[in-house]
């Protein structure tokens, strides 16, 4: 009885701490100091590291002072043992961690550079006043 509850237990313990699967991309840019919107989210300047949940794609821009704004869609593709029923595997029963990394640069032209498309989730919102409720008075039959 009592393996037993050492298994019921302290397996799934030991699985939910064993493998996992870092994604990160690097992203440098010439000349460096480029603002770097990740699925239009501000993650830092270049050169840079951000960590990312899924393969696919994913919009990348690049903003800088006198510089045009360089927009994509990058294709990040998973390594083999990242696809079903591989998957399982890396990201549940190794007991190691696995790092997966892909680096990008790119060169900005000299141009003009207009502001970044932000999601609206990550904008920074001015102090909001609490709504005000106004009693409407309904008109009278006649």
């Amino acid at each position: 009885m009592r393996r037993f509850l050492l298994i019921i237990f302290v397996l799934p313990l030991i699985a939910a701490v064993t493998g996992c699967v870092r994604r990160i991309v690097t992203f440098d840019s010439q000349p460096q100091g480029a603002e770097v919107y990740f699925d239009r989210k501000l993650i830092g300047q270049t050169p840079c590291k951000h960590e990312f949940l899924y393969y696919g794609g994913h919009h990348l821009e690049l903003t800088k002072e006198g510089y045009t704004n360089f927009n994509t869609t990058l294709k990040l593709k998973g390594p083999i043992y990242e696809y079903f029923p591989l998957s399982v595997f890396s990201e549940l029963l190794i007991p190691w961690q696995i790092t997966d990394k892909h680096s990008f640069a790119f060169k900005l032209e000299q141009g003009q550079s207009r502001k970044a498309i932000v999601s609206p989730i990550e904008q920074p919102q001015p102090g909001l006043a609490a709504p005000r409720l106004e009693h409407i008075k309904e008109k009278p039959k006649q």
